[in-house]
């Protein structure tokens, strides 16, 4: 069974590239910022390190040609002890990574002593990354699905992405249904025994997102969807760091 979190937990927080070699620090800054004693949830953001900005910012230090400036001195099995750290200490609850693919997410757990709980990537039916999502399954880590819809307007104008919610397939589904089209690709997810977390600022939209399960896809239906896939990331923050993290 899948769950759909429409806001976002304040317990559950990131740590940011520029706090791979800074991890306590950072963790104990966001706990001060929150006015908690612990975090129920922390994620590794990126499989990244980059120059340290200042504990707690969320800046992308670029070099003079505007690429990225990636920490060569602190290792992903660095930041990931570090993670298990905050654990030991009472700080964090459960630990997880954030846009690993599959070889980065099998190296974790094999120098893991505590294992990644969640693996929070994107993932639609345009980017379903099924060999992914069933390899995390597999080993007992819980996909959450980031930009389930697919970025939606947002990521069509930064980064000219195509969106999953003009899908001819779906769209005739979601008239089967009697649902919206984002409803339909929500519960595909939810039925892929992902976690979902669609974003929002619009109350009929975080209505709307709620309302998926009162119906199920048939088997054929999720067949149907499996099949649109494009493999298309729609999220390219090469964009502005000027690097391809995906590469």
């Amino acid at each position: 069974m899948a769950f759909i979190f429409l806001p976002v937990s304040s317990s559950l927080m990131q740590l940011w590239n520029s706090d791979h070699g800074h991890v306590v620090e950072a963790c104990k800054d966001s706990l001060k910022k929150l006015r908690l004693d612990y975090l129920d949830l922390y994620l590794v953001h990126f499989p990244v390190a980059t120059k340290h900005t200042g504990v707690g910012t969320t800046g992308s230090a670029l070099d003079d040609d505007g690429v990225l400036e990636i920490d060569t001195t602190v290792s992903l099995e660095t930041t990931w002890h570090a993670m298990e750290e905050l654990v030991s200490m009472g700080l964090v609850r459960s630990i997880g990574i954030s846009n690993y693919d599959i070889f980065l997410t099998r190296d974790c757990l094999v120098y893991s002593k505590v294992k990644p709980a969640v693996n929070q990537i994107e993932t639609h039916p345009y980017f379903q990354r099924e060999s992914l999502v069933k390899f995390c399954q597999k080993h007992g880590i819980c996909v959450t699905a980031h930009t389930p819809l697919g970025g939606a307007a947002a990521n069509i104008e930064w980064f000219g992405s195509v969106s999953c919610l003009d899908d001819p397939v779906i769209k005739n589904l979601a008239e089967k249904y009697k649902k919206t089209v984002a409803q339909v690709v929500l519960r595909w997810g939810i039925q892929r025994n992902t976690v979902v977390i669609p974003k929002t600022s619009k109350l009929e939209r975080l209505k709307e997102n709620i309302q998926v399960f009162d119906f199920e896809l048939t088997k054929e239906d999720m067949d149907l969807i499996g099949k649109v896939d494009r493999k298309h990331r729609t999220n390219q923050p090469a964009k502005f760091w000027g690097v391809d993290l995906y590469a």
